[in-house]
């Protein structure tokens, strides 16, 4: 990656051909800073389709907004997990923190009037940033149809012709020649205002009110052309096409060539007749993990976390990343499911998902590779389970690589019930969803108990995953599921032992559960595309025609007891008070 401007050249023989002649030295100076500024928003070859994920917002419905912001040690681009809530005039509401990385979410209420589309006769303001420019984006932001862009540093230029869009051309205005810079400058960083022109004096006003600086740049314009005036001269006339010069063709991407993976040798354990221990082992194990990564902490459980407000905005984070060092593209959807499966196991419809991918030498193709590979998996999952992708950052040099953190976000809709973990009355039926096909493979049972490595890890089905949680939020939405648990890291024994924790004193669960698998592969196989659910005696029979009407697996498996304890067919029989 380049540092300095002075390293960064253009492409002047396809201007010239453009233009048909040679470019001024300031029109050869403007092109270079907004190609400059386009280069470090977007600066390592092959990974275009993964920056170019541009969203930092989502309009939920007509009158909600989620604002989301990422940044991270490291990150290849300047980002930053406030500005996109400056930009919208107000402060996160949750915020996800970890050793190398954050990622904020607002929510902005009553946002009908935000404008949506340009229509080209725009007035573009600059706002630098300062301490009163969340105050001032607060006071814009109650105008009507006005757009607020993040302005991360060197990133204007790439702003400007984001907005252009190579349909609407731009009338810029400058003091002096040396304020071209501002396109480039990493010093340059606040938020941009679109906004109709009548509402110039208004947002000069507000601004003013505020003390906040605010750089009336010019205009947009229905004919294609990039204008700029210094001082009321003009001094460059460009056709926008200069500025959208295709690339020169990326190097191909070349995948590390894989060393040819040897069948693993596993050995064969008898089966026990009685796992008691071996489940309050991996429990143990499992219960250790520390999840503090949300704050404010008081509204997080875990991996789960509410948005505080009207509990209508949730996250989650996957708990089962450590499968990424095993395959790159099947561990990232089997993380972006995991962490939408726990939403909906709480009553959250997945809306979107937050991403940071952390990477190694990116000059290296291998490594741009591993992030390609992170990266599709990820957008496949959200692809099939109908979710939107904020725009990621791609982090180098980074001693976990290749590895990603992720948050999904989810919406309650039309006030629908939420439930929790927890089975909550005697002689309720306890239901399996999904195929459970024993996978040991990368277990916690089978890395910690067993003391075994093994290279390969459980698949993924993504069609069943949809049906599976469109089955789970229908169960909930209609008030047949009293609660829903994730099967994932210590599998379906684990699952179980979380709906007994925090569970009323007495409660229990006896399961009786006959498959063509070991016992030790029904307790603890981790297949992914499983949940848990309870259901009342008088709904069984309805909750089972949602099953069959969308598709999926549904076995019963056990009930709700009220002899405080966890029995397993004829091989777990633990007294809770041991959990």
């Amino acid at each position: 990656m380049l540092i300095n401007m002075d390293q960064f050249s253009i492409n002047d023989q396809a201007i010239i051909q453009i233009l048909r002649r040679k470019p001024t030295g300031f029109e050869s100076d403007l092109i270079k800073h907004i190609y400059y500024s386009q280069y470090l928003n977007n600066p390592i070859p092959g990974i275009n389709k993964i920056l170019d994920q541009s969203k930092s917002n989502l309009m939920v419905d007509e009158k909600t907004q989620l604002v989301v912001g990422l940044e991270s040690k490291g990150s290849i681009t300047s980002s930053s997990a406030l500005r996109p809530c400056t930009a919208f005039g107000t402060k996160p509401s949750l915020k996800y923190q970890s050793k190398q990385s954050k990622i904020s979410f607002a929510i902005i209420d009553n946002s009908n009037q935000q404008k949506s589309f340009i229509s080209g006769n725009e007035h573009l303001f600059f706002l630098q940033h300062s301490k009163k420019l969340i105050t001032a984006c607060r006071d814009i932001m109650d105008l009507e149809t006005v757009i607020a862009k993040q302005v991360d540093p060197s990133s204007l230029g790439n702003n400007l012709n984001s907005i252009s869009n190579n349909k609407y051309g731009l009338d810029l205005h400058l003091s002096s020649v040396s304020k071209i810079a501002i396109f480039s400058d990493k010093n340059t960083h606040g938020v941009l205002i679109v906004a109709d022109w009548k509402f110039s004096g208004k947002v000069k006003g507000i601004c003013k009110k505020h003390s906040q600086s605010c750089l009336h740049l010019g205009n947009l314009k229905s004919v294609q052309f990039l204008s700029v005036s210094v001082r009321k001269k003009t001094k460059a006339n460009l056709p926008l096409s200069v500025l959208n010069i295709s690339a020169p063709p990326k190097s191909t991407i070349v995948p590390t060539i894989q060393k040819e993976i040897k069948k693993d040798k596993l050995k064969n354990f008898k089966e026990l007749k009685n796992y008691s221990n071996h489940v309050l082992e991996v429990w143990r194990i499992i219960n250790k993990q520390k999840w503090s990564v949300f704050k404010p902490q008081k509204e997080a459980i875990g991996t789960f976390s509410l948005i505080p407000g009207k509990n209508d905005f949730a996250v989650s984070i996957p708990d089962n990343i450590h499968l990424l060092k095993k395959d790159l593209k099947t561990s990232s959807r089997i993380s972006a499911s995991n962490a939408a499966r726990q939403l909906v196991c709480r009553g959250y419809k997945p809306v979107g998902i937050a991403l940071v991918m952390h990477g190694d030498n990116m000059q290296k193709n291998d490594h741009v590779w591993y992030m390609q590979e992170l990266f599709m998996g990820v957008s496949e999952a959200c692809q099939i389970l109908r979710t939107e992708m904020f725009r990621p950052i791609i982090t180098c040099n980074n001693k976990n690589h290749p590895s990603l953190e992720l948050c999904a976000v989810g919406k309650r809709y039309n006030n629908s019930p939420t439930v929790n973990e927890s089975f909550r009355s005697e002689n309720d039926f306890i239901t399996m969803l999904g195929s459970h096909r024993g996978e040991l493979n990368s277990s916690v049972y089978q890395e910690k108990i067993q003391k075994q490595k093994s290279g390969s890890i459980p698949t993924i089905d993504l069609q069943m995953e949809i049906r599976v949680q469109e089955t789970v939020l229908q169960g909930i939405q209609t008030g047949l599921i009293k609660s829903a648990v994730n099967i994932s890291n210590g599998g379906l024994a684990v699952s179980l032992v979380k709906s007994l924790q925090y569970a009323e004193n007495g409660i229990g669960a006896r399961i009786h559960l006959s498959r063509k698998l070991r016992e030790d592969e029904m307790l603890f196989g981790e297949t992914q595309g499983m949940v848990v659910v309870s259901i009342g005696e008088k709904d069984l029979m309805e909750f089972e025609r949602i099953c069959m009407s969308i598709g999926i697996p549904s076995t019963t498996i056990g009930r709700v007891t009220n002899d405080n304890r966890f029995k397993f067919n004829d091989v777990v029989n633990i007294d809770r008070k041991k959990l």
